[in-house]
């Protein structure tokens, strides 16, 4: 044990030896080797740990460089999403839009995201051939147009011809479907989302998948007496009256467009009836004054709730604290006696 202390003495008599010595401890020290029971002795052996412990460094800092990359690039798509997300905001940015309106645009770029996870539907269809665009558009609106009450017994050929007349489109809250008394293209199918028919002020009416709006004006134009307008991100299929008196005049005879057209005139009838009669399938929401901030779904309700919550958590952690408190005021002898 002594011939080691004056060995280690004799090393740092000289300038060269002190030197790597104190490079040796600086390296342990910043990637955090430690020390351990087997140290170095002599100046190779120093030497050695010094190479060993910088080869460590760049092999570990390569793999997890390689790791990292690796798992970037394990999903393209999703990078070249928050590319766009940056371009689209320095864009935003630089027009100086106003902010409620940035926050939409990135809440649309968002959903379609969490939709399609990058996909370009319109690319994708373009690419296949029209056998297999015609089994898609089948699968996406065959069973929205085989709900109309007219349509239930159809042949094949007719909802298919119908299917590929079909226009989709993706709207955002709050946006304006249909404005008040702007003349209807055709009937209005919901395949995803919530949409909301508001007649002034007032919403009669909600809509989800599978429900339809304005059937009537398939046969007939006419102007719209509500505002449709979505409530969420929401999947919105339009069945163009020309295009449909086309599908219907080449494939149905007159007398079975007469019985749809009475169909779809009593659909309207009654839905009219309904909303007159019980308001909505709904509860009617109040969108303006100050009955709108007493409403469940009102943003003031929600705070109030969130306070609530906070009020009852905070007795929940305090009543603990509260109890101890007390049996440090009271005596021990007292509960005793």
């Amino acid at each position: 044990e002594s011939e080691v202390r004056v060995e280690s003495i004799i090393m740092l008599t000289s300038i060269p030896t002190a030197y790597i010595q104190s490079l040796y401890w600086a390296y342990i020290t910043m990637i955090t080797t430690g020390f351990g029971d087997i140290v170095p002795l002599t100046l190779p052996e120093t030497l050695w740990c010094i190479f060993s412990m910088c080869i460590g460094v760049i092999v570990t800092t390569c793999a997890i460089a390689n790791l990292q990359l690796l798992v970037t690039n394990a999903d393209a798509a999703f990078v070249e999403f928050q590319h766009k997300k940056e371009t689209v905001g320095k864009y935003m940015r630089y027009r100086r839009l106003p902010i409620e309106l940035q926050n939409r645009i990135m809440a649309f770029y968002q959903y379609s995201w969490d939709l399609l996870k990058g996909a370009d539907e319109g690319k994708i269809l373009d690419e296949l051939p029209s056998s297999l665009q015609q089994q898609v558009a089948n699968f996406m609106c065959r069973d929205l147009i085989a709900s109309l009450p007219f349509l239930r017994a159809a042949n094949t050929s007719l909802l298919n011809a119908l299917a590929e007349c079909v226009e989709i489109n993706i709207y955002s809250p709050k946006d304006e479907i249909v404005k008040k008394d702007e003349l209807i293209r055709g009937t209005i199918l919901i395949s995803r989302g919530e949409v909301e028919v508001l007649k002034g002020q007032r919403v009669e009416r909600k809509m989800r998948r599978l429900d339809n709006f304005s059937v009537e004006s398939l046969f007939e134009k006419k102007k719209s007496e509500h505002t449709i307008r979505a409530r969420t991100f929401c999947e919105v299929f339009l069945l163009p009256a020309d295009e449909f008196q086309k599908c219907i005049n080449s494939q149905c005879d007159k007398v079975h467009i007469q019985k749809m057209r009475e169909t779809a005139n009593m659909m309207s009838k009654t839905a009219s009836k309904a909303n007159k009669m019980f308001g909505s399938a709904e509860d009617a929401i109040p969108i303006s004054g100050i009955k709108k901030h007493f409403h469940p779904s009102s943003r003031a309700r929600y705070i109030w709730d969130f306070v609530i919550l906070f009020g009852h958590l905070f007795y929940l952690f305090m009543a603990p604290l509260n109890i101890m408190r007390y049996f440090e005021e009271v005596p021990y002898r007292s509960f005793l006696t």
